[in-house]
């Protein structure tokens, strides 16, 4: 069985669905002080691209405004939002690309650092089954009044904890693949994607970039060909 394994925020998807997702829970009043809260938000995403981010301290704020919210609530909000918000920044290369692995018969993963609240619904979107993702802590009171916690659990699906996710998921699907891509942006996702037999950088990062071309990896740069038609067809508008 061959394996063929997406990032999300970056490669799949113009931006980073965490960072959009703050915002619209800004706009429905789910964050009293959204000044303060971009603030450290900005700063722990420049710490992230910098390959510094301490993913516990950013979960802990950017999950806060879950708690005690149910679950079936959050849910019907974060369709409407990935509905509006993110299906439309999928690269369409992506969907070229996804389908070209289905057309293989490949089998598709989505793993990624954000949230399963988010990825869950935007990989249904994507028609990818298979989801590892950082897990919320839900707490299930009666007639399945589920809740969020504002917590996480679990091993974080980010560096390192990409490699123990995926061993841990082959473990329990009972696979041995013969084979496996990962496709990604970032120099976070680098254990990952040594430890894949086919790396694949895309719209990456220039720490990423770097060792894509010492090592010869092949690179995608999906993001430099959107910005090339974009200009191309403003320019055959005028």
């Amino acid at each position: 069985m061959r394996l063929a394994l997406f990032d999300l925020d970056d490669t799949l998807l113009d931006g980073d669905c965490s960072d959009r997702w703050n915002l619209w829970m800004i706009e429905q009043g789910w964050i009293s002080d959204a000044e303060t809260f971009m603030a450290r938000a900005e700063q722990m995403q420049r710490a992230y691209h910098a390959g510094k981010l301490k993913l516990e301290e950013y979960l802990a704020m950017t999950l806060a405004p879950l708690r005690g919210r149910r679950v079936t609530d959050v849910q019907k909000e974060v369709e409407r939002f990935v509905a509006t918000h993110l299906q439309p920044r999928i690269f369409t290369q992506a969907w070229a690309c996804l389908e070209g692995h289905r057309q293989a018969g490949d089998t598709l993963l989505l793993i990624s650092a954000s949230a399963r609240h988010l990825v869950q619904p935007i990989a249904a979107a994507l028609g990818i089954e298979h989801v590892l993702a950082v897990e919320l802590s839900i707490e299930h009171g009666i007639n399945e009044d589920a809740r969020y916690t504002g917590g996480s659990e679990g091993v974080f699906s980010y560096r390192g904890g990409k490699v123990l996710r995926l061993k841990q998921w082959l473990v329990e699907q009972q696979i041995t693949p013969s084979h496996t891509t990962f496709y990604s942006d970032s120099r976070n996702d680098l254990p990952l994607l040594q430890y894949v037999d086919c790396p694949v950088a895309v719209n990456p990062d220039p720490v990423l970039a770097e060792v894509a071309s010492v090592e010869g990896w092949r690179r995608l740069d999906w993001r430099a060909k959107n910005q090339q038609l974009s200009r191309l067809s403003r320019a055959s508008t005028k």
